[in-house]
């Protein structure tokens, strides 16, 4: 895109030479076609902008001020304005260069914290004895959450989440879960994980949901709030006994 823009800035650069004296009230006017192109390449621009910098950034605002004032001019557009727009241009590739360095280029987390085939599953069951629609609108925004680097609200809405579907394990809370749900000695692997929610997740979720502001903060990472294999295990085992209800 950044190649795509400086292409733009320099074609607009070579266009004006192409302006002619258009006589004492007129100046300098630009020929009809080189004008169609100077539009045309205008909302190029503005098409790319959006895309790269979002539809309210200052860039591509101005870019509709250009077009906006080539609707109620006729004369197509003065020397000054291509000029101006090809620097504008050039200073939205610094804008974009600028975002480049300051966001990864490819995301924190290469994978959404809930497979969407698990929020297709849980919608997939009906109400039944039980209304999904919660934990798959929590499930939705976890992964927002997580997608954008937002550790601390993550860690808060997987809190939510254990302890939001108890019930439908047959507990009061998440706790019981993890210690009872399936017998003393069955189903080990899928316990060790309900503890590793229970306790190491709760806890950080707590220490960031019930800590006053301290002199010296530290903030989560990815890393400390990942426990999506954990979560993955839980909605497996929700959506497996749910679906075996009669």
């Amino acid at each position: 895109m950044i190649e795509e823009l400086n292409n733009i800035a320099n074609e607009m650069d070579g266009l004006l030479p192409l302006f002619v004296d258009g006589g004492n009230i007129s100046g300098l006017v630009l020929p009809t076609k080189p004008s169609a192109t100077f539009h045309a390449l205008v909302i190029e621009t503005k098409s790319i902008l959006d895309q790269e910098l979002g539809y309210t950034n200052e860039y591509s605002l101005d870019m509709l001020k250009v077009l906006s004032h080539a609707r109620v001019y006729k004369g197509g557009p003065s020397y000054a304005s291509v000029e101006e727009t090809s620097e504008v241009i050039r200073a939205a590739v610094r804008a974009v260069e600028r975002k480049r360095r300051a966001v990864p280029a490819t995301p924190l987390l290469a994978k959404p914290y809930v497979d969407p085939t698990r929020i297709v599953g849980l919608q997939g069951l009906g109400r039944g004895p039980w209304d999904f629609a919660r934990l798959v609108e929590l499930c939705r925004e976890i992964n927002v959450a997580a997608a954008n680097r937002c550790h601390l609200s993550t860690a808060m809405l997987l809190r939510t989440i254990i302890n939001h579907v108890p019930p439908v394990l047959g507990f009061s809370t998440f706790a019981e879960v993890a210690n009872n749900y399936g017998g003393a000695k069955s189903q080990k692997s899928f316990k060790l994980s309900m503890q590793r929610l229970e306790g190491s997740s709760r806890n950080i979720a707590d220490m960031h949901l019930h800590s006053p502001i301290r002199a010296s903060e530290d903030v989560p990472t990815a890393v400390q709030v990942d426990f999506a294999n954990d979560l993955d295990v839980l909605l497996g085992e929700i959506i497996r006994v749910t679906s075996e209800l009669p």
